[in-house]
């Protein structure tokens, strides 16, 4: 099965403004929402006895602690839309960017033990992996590691 994305570059600059909520909610459809601001977004509220900056709302009576949060820098957001999903060959289209959603938690405030928060914490990782070593470098840390050895022996 293949996946083809469906773009152009300049679509990537969009400047209309899209308010994401990312909820911890399985929904069966894929039709649009309507009315998210009169139904949700009105209700959200700051709640300072949870924490600087933590929101809280609710959907479907269950209650919601969130915050906001940014793309990393470097990175972009991206709204993908699948064009027939009962297609073999997959093909999604971009629907829209954003830089900032909100993240939702059921019951729970947002903290570095989420998925999420551990996800960026693998950008850094990954980006150290990546990362050139110069010759110089590699010579100094086999001469630790030389050194290392004589001390424990």
């Amino acid at each position: 099965m293949s996946i083809t994305l469906d773009f152009d570059v300049q679509q990537l600059d969009n400047k209309r403004p899209m308010h994401l909520h990312y909820l911890p909610a399985k929904i069966v459809g894929d039709g649009e929402c309507t009315d998210v601001d009169k139904h949700f977004n009105n209700y959200t509220r700051q709640a300072p006895e949870f924490g600087n900056g933590v929101l809280t709302n609710a959907l479907r009576g269950y209650p919601l602690l969130g915050q906001q949060e940014s793309v990393p820098k470097g990175y972009k957001g991206l709204v993908l839309q699948e064009t027939d999903p009962n297609q073999a060959e997959r093909q999604l289209r971009l629907t829209g960017t954003f830089q900032n959603f909100t993240y939702w938690n059921y019951d729970k405030v947002p903290s570095k033990s989420d998925g999420y928060q551990q996800a960026l914490v693998m950008l850094d990782v990954a980006e150290a992996l990546a990362e050139p070593v110069s010759e110089e470098a590699l010579e100094e840390e086999m001469k630790l590691q030389k050194q290392a050895k004589k001390e424990n022996a």
